[in-house]
This record gives C-alpha cells, sequence and structure tokens, in this order.
C-alpha cells in the first residue's frame, strides 16, 4: 500500500462570491501545483452546480500533505472564503484500491 494522501474535497461557494472565488482558486491551484509533494492537483466545478468546486489532489505522504496545508496561499485562501461558503467544505480521505 502507497504512503500517500488523496483528498477530495467539495466547497459549496454562496453564488454572489463565485466570481471572487474562481481567480483566487485558480491563483492557489498554480502555485500548489509546484510544490514538490503535490503529484496531481485537479480544481474543477459540476456543470450542474456551477458555484460547487471539487478538488481532487494527491500527494506524496502525509509528511508532504501536512507541509501543503502550512502554506502561506493555503492559509490565505481558506481565510478568503470565511463567509463566502453556504456549507463548510466536505473533504473525503480516499484510498487507492
Amino acid at each position: 500500500m502507497k504512503n500517500e494522501i488523496i483528498t477530495n474535497a467539495v466547497l459549496k461557494i454562496d453564488p454572489q462570491f463565485i466570481n471572487e472565488v474562481l481567480p483566487f482558486a485558480i491563483e492557489t491551484k498554480n502555485h500548489i501545483l509546484l510544490e514538490e509533494g503535490c503529484e496531481s492537483f485537479i480544481l474543477m466545478r459540476k456543470k450542474d452546480e456551477p458555484n460547487t468546486l471539487v478538488i481532487f489532489a494527491v500527494y506524496t505522504s502525509k509528511q508532504t500533505y501536512n507541509w501543503h496545508l502550512e502554506q502561506d496561499y493555503v492559509k490565505s485562501f481558506f481565510a478568503f472564503l470565511n463567509g463566502k461558503l453556504t456549507n463548510a467544505p466536505e473533504v473525503t480521505y480516499l484510498e487507492e484500491i
């Protein structure tokens, strides 16, 4: 079994803020893709719910995932989301079979 961390996060954005959130989400994604421990980071939105962002990410290890969470651009993005979500983020941890 691999030690990688696989996450699927769902962020339901208040419709009045989606046009502010999207550029910041894309900018944050571009930083994350440069992280040494990030194998994959895909930022998507639901076709039938365009205010719902879905993030699928794979990190090489728990250590690289924890390092990722401590980066200023990640912390800034989540701070920016404060008051702009309709629900708390739903994060699911997955494992490859």
